[in-house]
């Protein structure tokens, strides 16, 4: 494995669509029982949790001492809670980013635990840990709450404190506190969520005759399959052709599944790419049902880029949420604001050849995510 880097990654595994995001790439494991605890979180986030990992014994559960105090800096939905406000409360940290793919994916099942226990006691506390310096924005966050349906308060982790106190290294993670304010369970990644809600109905109390949450939740999932690899489209991860500073790039051609690259007038820098002229393309070989870029704007004003599948507009069929047909007939993204933007939406896996092509300079390209 290569040397740990500051910026945070997926840690790879066999069921890429589900694994955790984690702080730091190529993590080296200095044990080989580290190495067993990793890969037992990563089974536990498999598409069928429940069946790869067992039921949770909640009659013996672990007590790992108090949780954190919140040293936020700013505040959501709420003003800011002290240990004291949560004395004899049940409370669900979740530690999540706002453009985070797999942290998207869990929160309707954060948000039916909210709806359902919250009158019996359960208080849910969304830790906002940037990964990228526009999920630093507070107005950003505070967009993406209201369109995320977030609705439960939100502690404001700028500068990963909240995150070290924890000793978190993953996004999504979820760690339980009970009413005497002592951490007794933790989960990372997607998956695992009949689990997770038998520690907070046995912390809580329920009854095991009383309704669970609600069971229709209406959530996006990974297949589970082997696709893509979450994609960094910056310098210092290495992943594509990038270098610091402005260059010109020559057309890649046709790339493998797997394979990205920037070809035209681009600048590199550490977190991000930038166009430096229409025409700058971001181009990826594709072997997935859904692919999902970050991007943002270098003026913070909407931009338009267009985006093609094998040469051609996105089919109607496998056209992601964000992208829209313009007066030309071409499928376009507009870029409004930093975010994560849907760009295909399969019925299954497939192989493509997909380019995104600035229309003027200044379109940002930080991460493809995919499922």
């Amino acid at each position: 494995m290569a040397d740990e880097i500051a910026r945070s990654t997926r840690l790879r595994a066999e069921l890429p669509s589900e694994r955790p995001r984690r702080r730091g790439v190529y993590l080296i494991i200095a044990a080989v029982v580290a190495l067993v605890a990793v890969v037992s979180v990563l089974v536990a986030s498999s598409s069928n949790p429940s069946a790869i990992s067992g039921p949770v014994d909640t009659s013996n559960l672990p007590n790992n001492g108090p949780a954190p105090a919140l040293a936020a800096k700013g505040w959501i939905n709420s003003g800011p809670l002290t240990s004291a406000d949560l004395k004899g409360k049940v409370v669900l940290y979740d530690i999540w980013t706002y453009s985070c793919i797999n942290c998207v994916r869990t929160l309707p099942y954060v948000r039916a635990w909210y709806d359902r226990y919250r009158a019996d006691g359960l208080v849910v506390i969304g830790v906002h840990s940037p990964e990228f310096d526009f999920e630093k924005v507070h107005s950003n966050v505070e967009k993406a709450v209201k369109h995320l349906d977030v609705t439960w308060p939100v502690a404001l982790d700028d500068d990963m404190t909240i995150w070290n106190a924890f000793h978190n290294q993953y996004w999504p993670a979820d760690y339980v506190a009970d009413r005497d304010g002592n951490l007794r369970y933790s989960h990372f990644g997607e998956g695992d969520y009949d689990n997770t809600e038998n520690v907070l109905r046995s912390l809580l109390g329920v009854a095991a005759s009383s309704p669970r949450a609600d069971k229709n939740v209406k959530a996006e999932t990974a297949s589970g399959q082997e696709v893509n690899p979450e994609t960094y489209l910056d310098v210092e991860h290495g992943q594509i052709n990038a270098q610091l500073g402005e260059h010109v790039y020559p057309a890649s051609g046709s790339l493998a599944p797997g394979d990205a690259a920037i070809e035209g007038p681009w600048t590199g820098e550490n977190e991000k790419v930038t166009s430096a002229a229409a025409g700058a393309t971001i181009a990826l070989g594709v072997h997935a049902e859904s692919v999902n870029l970050v991007l943002a704007t270098a003026t913070g004003k909407p931009m338009d880029a267009a985006v093609t599948v094998d040469g051609r507009p996105v089919p109607v069929d496998i056209r992601g949420a964000s992208v829209h047909l313009d007066t030309r007939g071409q499928t376009v993204v507009t870029v409004t604001a930093p975010d994560m933007y849907r760009l295909i939406l399969a019925p299954g896996v497939q192989d493509h050849q997909l380019r995104v092509i600035a229309e003027e300079p200044g379109l940002e390209a930080y991460d493809f995510t995919f499922g």
